[in-house]
């Protein structure tokens, strides 16, 4: 039966008042290539199909304490669902979401969640229904190409980050991709739109606290997490609602207000 590695911990982060978005983060086992692969089926809000398909121990441990995660967040902070009668499923962009089990909250919004593996780390972010959240976590030594710039970003903005790159080298570049990322998740499209269109970075070099999209309005926050300096973190959010319309968007449906 598998157990977690780590223990679970609560962090803390500075957002708008009166919002209930809960991030826990765990310290993730390490395993090397050539270990056995664990058996994760014990565990709530995994799919069987999915975890017959991983190929390695690392894969199935970040993957078994992501979810382990996830189930106990809900239990401590929605105490009122049962999370017997919820699954995990992935839409058509492969985003995760809560999904009602044999009929119980079939007419009942569920929470929304994201989650985000790196290094030792997973951490996972849990919400109202009225919102969409986002989450990613990278280790900020983490070398990438020079190809990456341009998958990223375009004009101005290009060149802001290439002037960081510059002055930081892979800290910096680590540090935008989270950030895009975690925006990316929390519109819930993976790459349906390309990170360029995506403009984080204001005149004086700085995050944005308030990122628009589409005419959507999203709430960033970006930093190195507090418990851990080798790492980058960014959480993303935005009204739930404006989710839809963008999927619809994307569809090629003209969405009504």
């Amino acid at each position: 039966m598998w157990e977690p590695f780590g223990r679970i911990e609560e962090l803390k982060f500075d957002l708008k008042e009166d919002l209930e978005i809960y991030i826990n983060y765990l310290k993730i086992r390490k395993k090397t290539i050539n270990e056995m692969i664990p058996k994760i089926d014990n565990l709530h809000f995994v799919d069987l199909e999915e975890i017959r398909t991983f190929k390695t121990a690392k894969r199935t441990e970040e993957h078994a304490s992501g979810r382990f995660l996830l189930c106990h967040m809900l239990k401590k902070y929605f105490p009122h669902l049962d999370h017997k009668f919820i699954e995990v499923y992935r839409d058509e962009h492969r985003a995760p979401y809560f999904r009602s089990k044999m009929g119980k909250y079939k007419h009942k919004r569920l929470p929304n969640f994201s989650i985000s593996t790196s290094g030792d780390y997973v951490v996972v972010a849990l919400c109202e229904p009225k919102y969409s959240v986002g989450v990613d976590i990278e280790k900020l030594n983490q070398n990438r190409t020079n190809s990456l710039f341009d998958f990223i970003s375009e004009g101005d903005e290009l060149i802001q980050i290439k002037s960081l790159y510059q002055k930081n080298g892979n800290h910096e570049l680590n540090h935008v991709w989270t950030a895009k990322e975690s925006i990316l998740k929390s519109l819930k499209i993976g790459f349906s739109i390309s990170p360029t269109k995506i403009k984080l970075i204001n005149e004086n070099f700085e995050f944005k606290e308030i990122v628009r999209y589409a005419g959507t309005d999203l709430f960033l926050r970006t930093s190195v997490l507090n418990f851990n300096e080798d790492y980058s973190f960014s959480i993303a959010l935005t009204d739930s609602k404006n989710i839809e319309f963008e999927k619809m968007r994307i569809a090629g449906i003209e969405p009504t207000t």
